[in-house]
């Protein structure tokens, strides 16, 4: 047989059999040795038989700099099993790991400060059922009632600031009221009686007079009228307790001699005294916000002269600095005319302490008594009102005694006056606004009868 009539192709593969048992006789061929081109035999490429391993698991955890900016991979055709149905189990198990492993790549990715949000989605974490849920990346809402949390405490901080500003110097600076000069020996423990006096719009009268009693240890306060009437000694043209203060040419030697004369008429001097005029009055009343009281009658009155208008209707209701004013000068719709007026000033009076003494009141006491030192004379000193205020403040407001040194109405020398009854007024001193131990009797009284 010619050589001619062999197919070239059997003489190619016939050369490489003898080439690969003349290269190495001692390794033996296996499968991996043999080449096979299986395109040649079938349309579309058979894929590779699986590998025998176990389901698939996360790898080690890498950096934050390399899961962050790793480029994305390009397309690549399924492996041969990812086109492969597992079981259900191993499926399940496969999803969890690879769900776990993407959870720590994303927790990983926010911890770093500076790096940002991946470019794909980010499932959103599930809060408790009881915070709203809301996205990592997006500003959690503000909490209901929060929103003016800060103002609220600082307006808290700065109340509770004066509050105990205000108790340091009530309990460091104050100091009693005494008077100088005292007649009836020894002094009551924590007992001051104090003067007030108020002036008529020229400023020339004082047509208001109290008496106001502080016990400290006792916590009870008593206010008690001397009526604007009442016949004083002395050689006056109009021999009033009213018009001493003019007659001696007001200020402090007009005051001081008011003293005098009260001194006369109950037995011993004050410890002290407050002349207010009209428009420290108004003032004060306008700084305290007003004064809740309960006018007992209609009131109406028109002077032009002593630049005098009140127009007030019976009834509770909050009165200004202005109507206030009106209230206590009012006195001719009362039966009892002047008596009638000094009760409703020692009404209003208590209803200003009682409402000084409250909590508003306290707050505001150093614009009062900014009120009291600017527009008020007085004898007395800051520390003497600090224990005044103190005083009043821990009280029985609610309880404050009132009275009037008792007399009689009487007309003599063309003009009417208020003679006072000295053997009562001695009991309502007494009773009321004796600052000593000792009781003050008739002899200790100098009160003119005619």
């Amino acid at each position: 047989m010619a050589m001619d009539h062999f197919d070239p192709e059997l003489d190619a593969l016939l050369a490489d059999v003898h080439r690969l048992l003349d290269d190495d006789q001692t390794a033996p061929m296996t499968a991996d040795d043999v080449k096979i081109d299986y395109d040649q035999f079938y349309e579309d490429p058979v894929p590779a038989p699986p590998k025998a391993s176990s389901p698939s698991r996360p790898s080690a955890p890498v950096s934050d700099e390399t899961m962050i900016y790793r480029p994305q991979e390009q397309a690549r055709p399924k492996s041969w099993t990812e086109t492969q149905k597992l079981p259900k189990h191993v499926a399940k198990l496969q999803q969890n790991q690879e769900q776990a492993y993407a959870d720590w790549l994303y927790e990983q990715g926010r911890r770093g400060s500076d790096v940002p949000p991946p470019s794909q989605p980010q499932k959103r974490k599930k809060k408790p059922e009881s915070e709203p849920e809301y996205d990592y990346y997006e500003e959690a809402p503000e909490p209901k009632g929060k929103k003016h949390h800060f103002f609220r405490n600082f307006v808290i901080f700065l109340v509770i600031l004066a509050l105990a500003l205000a108790a340091a110097v009530l309990l460091v600076l104050p100091k009693q009221p005494k008077a100088s000069t005292g007649t009836l020996g020894s002094r009551k423990e924590g007992v001051s009686t104090i003067l007030i006096a108020g002036t008529d719009a020229g400023g020339v009268r004082t047509d208001t007079l109290i008496l106001l009693t502080v016990d400290q240890s006792g916590r009870t306060v008593s206010l008690v009228s001397v009526p604007r009437d009442t016949l004083v000694n002395g050689g006056y043209t109009v021999p009033k307790i009213n018009s001493v203060y003019g007659a001696n040419n007001g200020g402090v030697e007009g005051m001081d001699m008011v003293m005098t004369r009260v001194a006369e008429c109950i037995g011993f001097r004050p410890d002290g005294y407050v002349l207010i005029e009209l428009d420290a009055f108004v003032d004060f009343i306008d700084a305290l916000g007003g004064v809740e009281f309960d006018v007992p009658v209609d009131m109406f009155y028109n002077d032009p002269s002593q630049d005098l208008y009140i127009d007030l209707k019976a009834g509770t209701r909050k009165l200004s600095g202005e109507e206030a004013m009106g209230l206590v000068r009012f006195r001719s719709g009362y039966a009892d005319a002047d008596l009638g007026r000094v009760q409703v000033q020692r009404q209003f009076l208590s209803a200003v302490m009682d409402q000084t003494a409250s909590l508003k009141g306290v707050l505001k006491s150093p614009k009062l008594l900014n009120v009291l030192l600017d527009n008020a004379y007085s004898d007395m000193t800051v520390p003497n009102y600090l224990w005044l205020a103190r005083a009043i403040l821990l009280s029985d407001l609610k309880n404050v005694q009132t009275a009037t040194l008792p007399g009689n109405a009487r007309n003599f020398s063309g003009g009417s006056y208020y003679v006072l009854d000295p053997t009562s007024v001695a009991q309502t001193v007494n009773t009321y606004c004796n600052p000593y131990q000792k009781d003050v009797t008739t002899e200790d009284l100098n009160i003119r009868q005619g």
